[in-house]
């Protein structure tokens, strides 16, 4: 049996720039304010391993390009070549419309220190396609912290510490 490394990673999913694919959002023509912008933004976040993975998502945050969420998440890391996935969505009742994504290799991670970073959002390619005239990128705003640590096999406890069973 061999040592087991793992990682604790603290991820907060802080905000979104998303005007820049603003125009090509569907919009609600039927609210009392015309080509008001009908998205329903959520995030979801998942640690990308061989060993099983654990996925969270942040709430809903409707009718804006810049949504804050500031929710925090905690996941286990059991493989150094595990990247974390964050994926943005625009809620709809039929279906979520996937917008676009981030990967972030864990191994460029110092362990112990907190990344605050703006990351540019791998557009779906139908968005990608309609914004490619526009020079600012979506982008989305992490904060990670990666804590080493390392799990052990208790040794053996020794042959005296087992109980005496009498009948």
């Amino acid at each position: 049996f061999y040592p087991c490394h793992m990682a604790s990673l603290t991820v907060k999913v802080l905000e979104a720039d998303l005007r820049a694919i603003e125009p090509f959002l569907p919009t609600d023509l039927t609210s009392c304010q015309r080509n008001k912008i009908s998205s329903h933004f959520f995030v979801s976040v998942r640690v990308i391993q061989s060993v099983g993975s654990k996925q969270c998502s942040t709430f809903v945050k409707e009718n804006t390009c810049r949504p804050v969420w500031e929710e925090e998440f905690t996941l286990v890391v059991e493989e150094a070549n595990a990247e974390l996935e964050l994926v943005v969505y625009n809620f709809e009742k039929g279906g979520h419309d996937f917008v676009g994504t981030v990967v972030v290799k864990l191994a460029e991670l110092e362990s112990g220190e907190t990344a605050d970073e703006w990351y540019p959002l791998m557009l779906h390619p139908s968005l990608r396609e309609a914004s490619s005239s526009r020079p600012e990128l979506p982008l989305l705003r992490v904060q990670m912290t990666l804590s080493a640590f390392r799990w052990d096999r208790l040794p053996p406890r020794p042959i005296d510490f087992i109980p005496d069973y009498r009948m």
